[in-house]
């Protein structure tokens, strides 16, 4: 009884982790709505420097005050705009009042913390290369962009790189301490906007976020919890079954022991013999040999009799 109580708690919590993964899957957690991220936001009430960012601030509007730092500056090839491929340029900014992420550790002697934005798309190299920001105070609205992974660029020419990521970034501009993604302006106000000016488009900002649907990896973990919970009961049927067989021989005589031993057997099959003999195994576990496919003995009173027709007298003929 007690291995049964603990089957059924263990299962329950698979099942348990299961249905919490199907929840998942169903993205029912932390689904936030358009609205809320429509919403403007303080910039640095969110962000905070040299710290991982949460995927669930992904395309969050927010409003900042800072400046540019037009030396620091990156082109970033193969990006598409309406339909047309060509360039972003992509400028660090330092926000007024930045401050480093919660449990983030760095020293800012001598830097200045600042984060990628986007400036503008053009499908001139040249254009693109040549573009330099104002310097003065600027006012944006800007989405909050994805994080990207790094890519090598070593095909590209000096200060252009495949993906905006932060991790390169810092190495271009060691001077810096930076955010984990970058910001897409909405607007820009102040004499050094410098957004979709010289010869630079403004790249239309779009919420990429996914409001619902399935995913397929928690789907599969909640599949998997179920396996577990298929593979416990059934391990628990079969140290019941075990059980059950040794109880059985016990009563029927046979105790799982070597009779001259006392301890465990094995039985092993010669080579090429496809069964143990009957007697063999009657021998190691007391029940009859017919019990493990031998003959089954005849009873005494099945005997044959003989026919009362199998013997005749021959008798004369009668006078």
């Amino acid at each position: 009884m007690g291995s049964l109580v603990f089957v059924l708690v263990l299962v329950s919590c698979f099942v348990g982790l299961s249905a919490w993964q199907v929840d998942r899957a169903q993205h029912k957690n932390e689904v936030v709505s358009s609205t809320d991220v429509d919403e403007t936001k303080d910039f640095n009430e969110l962000m905070g420097a040299q710290a991982p960012m949460p995927g669930i601030l992904a395309d969050q509007r927010v409003s900042l005050t800072g400046r540019w730092l037009p030396d620091d500056q990156v082109v970033v090839p193969g990006r598409i705009n309406d339909g047309e491929e060509g360039y972003w340029v992509v400028t660090m900014f330092a926000p007024d009042d930045a401050r480093l992420g919660e449990g983030a550790v760095a020293d800012t002697t001598g830097k200045t913390i600042a984060i990628p934005v986007l400036r503008g798309f053009t499908t001139d190299e040249a254009t693109a290369m040549n573009s330099r920001a104002l310097e003065g105070p600027v006012s944006l609205v800007a989405r909050i962009g994805p994080v990207e992974g790094p890519e090598p660029g070593t095909d590209l020419p000096p200060g252009q790189v495949k993906t905006v990521s932060t991790s390169q970034l810092i190495n271009l501009f060691p001077d810096l301490l930076t955010y984990s993604g970058f910001l897409m302006p909405e607007s820009a106000t102040g004499a050094a906007a410098s957004v979709g000016t010289g010869g630079l488009t403004q790249v239309d900002t779009t919420t990429t976020r996914d409001e619902g649907g399935f995913n397929l990896q928690s789907a599969v973990y909640a599949i998997e919890w179920l396996i577990f919970a298929g593979m416990a009961l059934y391990m628990w049927w079969q140290l019941l079954r075990d059980d059950y067989v040794r109880t059985r021989l016990g009563e029927a005589g046979g105790n799982g022991k070597d009779p001259s031993t006392g301890g465990d057997y094995v039985i092993v099959k010669p080579a090429g013999q496809a069964r143990i003999d009957p007697e063999v195994m009657s021998g190691l576990t007391g029940l009859p040999a017919h019990r493990h496919g031998g003959a089954k003995p005849r009873r005494a009173d099945s005997q044959t009799q003989p026919s009362p027709t199998a013997s005749t007298t021959t008798e004369g003929p009668e006078a």
